[in-house]
């Protein structure tokens, strides 16, 4: 029997539509109330509420650092919550539903303070509405991100639910990125305005967490045995236990250098994507069409990963050739930028692919974090999903904290001159062609260390995947390593 488990958890894809649409649920509804804050919340803040800059500037460096500390924190403590828990079976999805009034109140609470307080009292309750708000936020981001681990039981699983994840993230975007604007725009940039746009996100928002909770299922922790019943050890999960996964986890150090150095380069690309439009090819508007091309090519690559994975055997496998044909374009783009025969059209394709094609290493990268976790598990004995993918946040947040604040440093060492662009002149060549190496060259560069990052460290092969697979539901024989390497 347990032979016949293995089998069939390695060769076949047994989530159920139910389980892919309620999986990509939960960062769909996440997006829809995060936009509200990433995008809108400054100018909230600022023009509504007359919040002074550099009070602002204090507000959002501790929020920052908060946001930090808060990942780790949260999914460690998700751990030691069920390794001291006494026969419950589902690890994330409590905290899922749990998480879903601090987000909707909390992010209505925030966009609804009176514009009569003023002073210290305004700043006072917009730093604890925000705290609340990313409490609940980090909440369901660790337990949905933790969840896919206990839901998939193979490669082909991992990737189909970290696919569903992508097209719910990008269709929440476009949801949000839609109604936002249009609500404000019927309303004006009024507190009325902000207040009802919040509301609508807000409970949008929450119903779609609930459908996330409702529809997934934690179905890994239903098959294993409970550790903690062979190995006394296993339920000692301390938050000094990342320190030994850096240390210990090669494939795990490896998803860190690849999310720091990626967002990194992304990060420099989206800040100088507008320069490069408006400044070199002084055609603003063609920005749009950008997205729309990278979306479009993200849907269909999400659509098809799981049989590409089939196809080329795993996915890290899929993640590098998607990394190195975006490098070859971006780098072919740079090259003929150096020529001077890239029109605004040719460099809106080019650019457009090659960022696209890179981007999959984003959307397809969840299901690794959950194999990483499985790897952890293998040669520690400790199950420690919210703590890893905590810790891996924290290193997408580092990557985004330094590369946006390099970039405005950036622009104004190559000497961008922002009057130059008011009185309709042309940037200098030597700013132009600073231009084109932080928005093309370095990106591609990251892209090639993080392709590197999987070529060299990642230590995951299929043989590998055989082993932790036989180690936890059962055991294997050579037919199922064979399989995997078909």
């Amino acid at each position: 029997m347990a032979e016949q488990t293995v089998n069939a958890s390695q060769k076949q894809n047994n989530l159920t539509l139910k389980h892919r649409l309620g999986y990509g649920a939960g960062d769909m509804g996440g997006v829809i109330t995060l936009i509200m804050v990433s995008s809108y919340m400054t100018r909230y803040i600022t023009n509504i509420l007359q919040v002074p800059y550099a009070t602002l500037s204090i507000l959002l460096l501790i929020w920052n650092i908060w946001d930090m500390v808060n990942d780790p924190l949260m999914g460690t403590l998700m751990d030691k919550a069920f390794a001291k828990s006494e026969g419950g079976r589902n690890k994330f999805r409590p905290w899922i539903l749990w998480s879903i009034p601090l987000i909707v109140l909390g992010l209505i609470a925030f966009y609804s303070v009176p514009t009569t307080l003023g002073g210290m009292t305004t700043v006072i309750l917009l730093f604890f509405l925000k705290i609340v708000y990313e409490l609940g936020y980090t909440m369901m981001n660790i337990a949905m991100g933790s969840l896919l681990g206990v839901m998939a039981m193979n490669d082909v699983e991992r990737t189909t639910l970290a696919s569903a994840r992508g097209m719910g993230s990008t269709l929440g975007m476009f949801i949000s990125m839609f109604t936002i604007p249009q609500i404000l725009g019927r309303l004006g940039e009024t507190p009325r305005g902000y207040m009802v746009a919040a509301i609508v996100m807000a409970i949008l928002g929450g119903i779609i967490i609930f459908i996330h909770y409702a529809w997934t299922e934690e179905r890994a922790l239903q098959v294993a045995d409970d550790p903690t019943e062979e190995d006394p050890e296993a339920s000692n999960v301390k938050f000094t236990d990342i320190i030994d996964v850096f240390k210990n986890n090669r494939a795990f150090l490896a998803l860190c250098l690849h999310s720091i150095i990626f967002v990194f380069g992304q990060q420099l690309n989206g800040t100088t994507a507008a320069y490069m439009y408006a400044d070199v090819f002084d055609n603003f508007g063609l920005m749009s069409y950008a997205s729309t091309i990278q979306t479009v090519l993200s849907v269909v690559i999400l659509l098809l990963a799981p049989q590409l994975v089939k196809i080329f055997g795993s996915t890290d496998k899929l993640i590098r050739i998607c990394l190195i044909v975006g490098v070859v374009l971006l780098g072919g783009l740079y090259f003929l930028l150096q020529t001077g025969t890239v029109t605004a059209v040719m460099y809106l394709i080019l650019s457009a692919l090659g960022l696209g094609m890179a981007n999959m290493a984003i959307q397809l990268q969840w299901g690794l974090v959950s194999e990483s976790i499985d790897y952890n598990e293998y040669i520690s004995g400790k199950r420690t999903e919210g703590a890893i993918y905590g810790t891996f946040s924290l290193t997408r947040r580092l990557g985004q904290t330094f590369s946006q604040s390099l970039a405005v440093l950036i622009i104004g060492w190559i000497g961008y001159n922002p009057e130059l662009t008011n009185q309709g002149l042309s940037q200098s060549a030597g700013t132009i062609a600073g231009l084109q190496v932080v928005n093309i060259l370095i990106p591609a560069i990251a892209y090639l260390l993080s392709w590197a990052s999987f070529r060299f460290i990642w230590n995951i092969d299929n043989e590998k995947r055989a082993e932790i697979s036989a180690w936890k539901y059962g055991s294997a024989d050579q037919s199922d390593v064979d399989a995997l390497n078909d």
